[in-house]
């Protein structure tokens, strides 16, 4: 009996997947895995948020390989905590969620995704940041800008995930410019 298999089929050694125009690779597509779900490896740097966000489609899970990663899950007014290195994170599908790094190190993560919605926007991201943003969802996303303001001054964070922007020093204060108090006089 001949086969017509591959080890790079099923093998993805330490640094090995698909290149994306993110911090994430793609270690596994969902058309690998029967539709069922993707796998990508990212790491958030220093100083780094992955904005407050919803998705229509999926739910998700991540493991936090190295660091550690802060969670807000549910907005605001939803739950905050701590993930260290070797947590589980699921991520409801339809919840609003965001997670950062206020660490000293890069955090690494791997991130499993229900179906192929939160791949396809990746791939997305090949024609630019602002084609992502502006057609996130067409794959079921939405952002919550607001709170993405006001998690990058309450932590005082420095820079956006999954946006090739310059890490400016000037974000870090930008949610708390924008959402000064204002005084009755």
């Amino acid at each position: 009996m001949t086969t017509d298999f591959s080890i790079t089929d099923y093998l993805r050694l330490p640094g090995e997947g698909e290149k994306t125009n993110s911090e994430m690779v793609i270690k596994a597509r969902a058309a690998e895995l029967e539709g069922d779900f993707s796998v990508m490896e990212g790491v958030l740097a220093p100083g780094e948020l992955l904005a407050p966000h919803v998705h229509d489609h999926e739910a998700q899970l991540l493991y936090v390989i190295s660091g550690e990663l802060k969670f807000e899950l549910g907005g605001k007014e939803g739950l905050q905590f701590s993930a260290p290195a070797g947590s589980y994170v699921i991520k409801p599908k339809g919840v609003m969620h965001a997670f950062w790094n206020d660490g000293d190190v890069p955090a690494r993560y791997i991130e499993l995704s229900g179906g192929s919605h939160f791949e396809h926007f990746v791939d997305s991201k090949s024609k630019g940041d602002l084609y992502a943003m502006a057609h996130a969802s067409e794959h079921g996303m939405k952002p919550y800008v607001k709170d993405t303001l006001r998690l990058m001054g309450e932590h005082r964070l420095k820079s956006l995930a999954m946006l090739n922007l310059p890490k400016l020093q000037s974000l870090a204060n930008l949610g708390s410019r924008i959402f000064k108090p204002t005084t009755q006089k």
